[in-house]
């Protein structure tokens, strides 16, 4: 009976948990935004929702997969190495692993993930800009791993 009782509390927790990963952005979020120049965006499930019933049927399941979507776009070059350090520890205290990088002539993006066998729960992507500025995208759901290039081909405009 106790074993029983233990689970469904730990089942009633569990996207508590999922959400506590995601928290840490929000707070940095909040925080940046107060800086000149940082902009910070949360995109909540519905509002995502909302944004799948414009877009294309490919577009529309990607979208699906996800929960929740934070944006921090950073153009104060001065406060850019502290977002970016504060990110960087985000990612390494929830764990999340670097699964990619790429680099082209206008920034390096690296992609961090929380990774359960084939799904991303979470998926944090830190571009830095050549020219200084900063953006990080965390983004919360069950993302299967063979799905995650669909997720580099969203427009951000149809996610604002």
């Amino acid at each position: 009976m106790k074993a029983k009782r233990l689970l469904i509390i730990l089942f009633t927790l569990l996207p508590y948990c999922t959400w506590a990963q995601i928290s840490a952005v929000e707070k940095l979020g909040k925080e940046a935004n107060k800086e000149k120049n940082v902009k910070y965006i949360s995109i909540s499930r519905t509002m995502i929702g909302m944004a799948s019933a414009f877009a294309d049927k490919e577009e529309r399941a990607t979208l699906k997969m996800l929960h929740n979507i934070d944006i921090i776009t950073c153009e104060n070059q001065e406060y850019a190495p502290r977002l970016t350090a504060q990110a960087l520890d985000i990612a390494q205290q929830v764990g999340a692993k670097l699964i990619g990088c790429e680099e082209d002539d206008k920034a390096r993006s690296e992609v961090y993930a929380i990774q359960s066998g084939d799904t991303v729960s979470e998926l944090l992507i830190l571009i830095s800009g050549h020219d200084g500025g900063v953006a990080l995208f965390a983004m919360s759901g069950n993302i299967p791993t063979n799905r995650l290039a669909d997720i580099a081909k969203l427009k951000p405009t149809k996610l604002e």
